[in-house]
């Protein structure tokens, strides 16, 4: 016997018996039955407009229900919903607009972390592993002795140093423009858009050597090691042998030749990355820039003109404002370029870092790391092949995707910016008054050795062992040993069925 049509029957009655004639005869105008008012079918008689155009977002959920924090007596009171099937009523497309308010949208995923990252969003925390997802509203957190490296949709890549917490709070995308709308909480970033160029081959080791190998194989400069040595006789084995930095030809020519990939569509597209922290709001343009932020205390900038050892075809300009705080303070200061600046702990003003040699060294990391180029256009490829399109089709950007195509973007971006220059400015403002209070007796530490030590002590590791035994014999192994090699030296890998 099943107890399900049981159970709806007894319910019904339950219910029906506290129904008087006005409320019976509501529900039979709305040609509703018994057993659709106890499921709550997310319609409850209201007939969307025949001509209203659903667009089918990639990862969406069909319920607007939010199950894991609905409370059964309000959701189960009888007059509590016909006071919303009124205000629905005067909405037909209610259901629409508010599956698009509760719809997060995909704004990159983790390439690669090394310890401890902690990922929490509205369902709760979890560990940020290799391809984890990051929706708008996510907060990516590192520890002490942790950091890691994100890919962005549009193939932009950031650095999150230890200590480190920043909220992703959305992705826009437009024909020409792709709009992210991020906080940093505290600590240190790195964020540099990908830029159309070639890099030179440079028979040197790479920088950020403590999250080698990656999890991402293809990039791993192993990888090309492998490839060469297996297209060598045995003779030109015995001299490859005596190589400083195998594979490093094939993986910069691999490297160039992405990078040529979709060039005419990613130059017409610009890239707005508009940042804030308690005491500063930052609109970066195209930008590559270093950013550190201490609760109650400074915020440190620098923008930059370019990659490092990339000769630049790329047309698109960089550049970045720095906007300050107060209610009614809406001035704001254009940021030059190749110079450390911070803004002082109040946000009134900007001026040049007089001692920069402490944080100069989170430079040295970013100067040479074509591995994790190489991995972020093998997410680009996999997770935004859109980006290679001149021009983008809303209906397949939302179902193949998940992204909403902001059709009048120039004019849709920009009251957007508008709204959240102002908005940020006040409530931040506030925030910043209360952080003064609650950490008034807190000392500052500023920014401290924390931010690199880790990295540094692990890539002079890596770099004391880049030719010993163990590394030289990958370039002689099959494709499933060079797996298994990398799972084997992959930095504090979780397998899927763990994490």
């Amino acid at each position: 016997m099943k107890i399900w049509p049981f159970l709806a029957t007894l319910l019904i009655s339950h219910v029906c018996l506290g129904l008087d004639g006005e409320d019976l005869e509501l529900l039979r105008r709305n040609n509703m039955s018994d057993l659709e008012i106890l499921l709550h079918v997310d319609e409850w008689g209201v007939k969307p407009k025949n001509d209203l155009e659903v667009l089918k977002y990639k990862g969406q959920e069909r319920s607007t229900v939010d199950w894991e924090n609905i409370d059964e007596n309000t959701w189960l009171d009888f007059n509590k919903w016909k006071e919303q099937l009124k205000v629905k009523e005067s909405t037909p497309d209610w259901k629409l607009k508010l599956k698009e308010s509760q719809y997060s949208e995909l704004v990159g995923r983790v390439i690669q972390c090394l310890n401890a990252c902690r990922k929490y969003s509205k369902s709760g925390g979890s560990t940020a592993q290799y391809t984890s997802e990051i929706h708008e509203g996510d907060e990516i957190s590192t520890g002490m002795h942790s950091y890691a490296w994100v890919f962005l949709r549009d193939g932009s890549i950031m650095r999150i140093s230890p200590r480190t917490s920043i909220s992703f709070l959305e992705v826009n995308l437009s024909e020409e423009k792709v709009f992210f709308l991020a906080r940093l909480n505290h600590g240190h970033v790195y964020f540099e858009q990908r830029k159309i160029g070639k890099f030179p081959m440079v028979n040197k080791p790479e920088t950020d050597m403590g999250m080698y190998p990656l999890l991402e194989k293809k990039a791993n400069r192993s990888y090309f090691a492998r490839k060469e040595y297996q297209d060598l006789t045995p003779k030109q084995r015995l001299l490859y042998t005596l190589e400083q930095n195998p594979g490093h030809v094939s993986q910069y020519l691999e490297l160039n030749r992405s990078l040529e990939r979709g060039k005419s569509a990613f130059l017409k597209r610009s890239t707005e990355f508009f940042i804030f922290t308690a005491n500063a709001t930052f609109l970066m343009q195209n930008p590559i820039f270093h950013l550190f932020h201490e609760t109650s205390g400074e915020t440190y900038v620098k923008l930059n003109e370019s990659i490092d050892h990339l000769n630049l075809t790329d047309t698109r300009t960089t550049a970045g404002e720095v906007y300050f705080r107060g209610y009614n303070n809406k001035s704001f200061q254009k940021l030059p370029t190749q110079k450390w600046l911070t803004v002082d702990p109040e946000g009134l003003s900007i001026e040049d870092l007089e001692n920069s040699e402490l944080v100069r060294p989170v430079e040295y990391f970013v100067k040479r790391i074509p591995s994790i180029h190489l991995a972020r256009e093998r997410f680009l490829e996999k997770n935004s092949p859109f980006m290679f399109m001149e021009s983008l089709d809303e209906k397949p950007l939302a179902n193949l995707h998940g992204l909403r195509l902001w059709n009048n973007g120039k004019e849709e971006l920009e009251l957007r910016k508008k709204y959240l220059f102002e908005r940020i400015r006040r409530v931040e403002t506030t925030n910043l008054r209360s952080i003064k209070k609650v950490f008034k007796n807190s000392r500052q530490r500023g920014f401290t050795r924390d931010f690199y030590t880790e990295a540094l002590s692990r890539t002079l590791m890596a770099l004391k062992n880049l030719n010993n035994y163990n590394s030289q014999v990958v370039k002689e192994t099959t494709e499933t040993e060079y797996y298994l090699w990398i799972l084997n030296n992959a930095e504090d890998f979780m397998p899927a069925y763990f994490r």
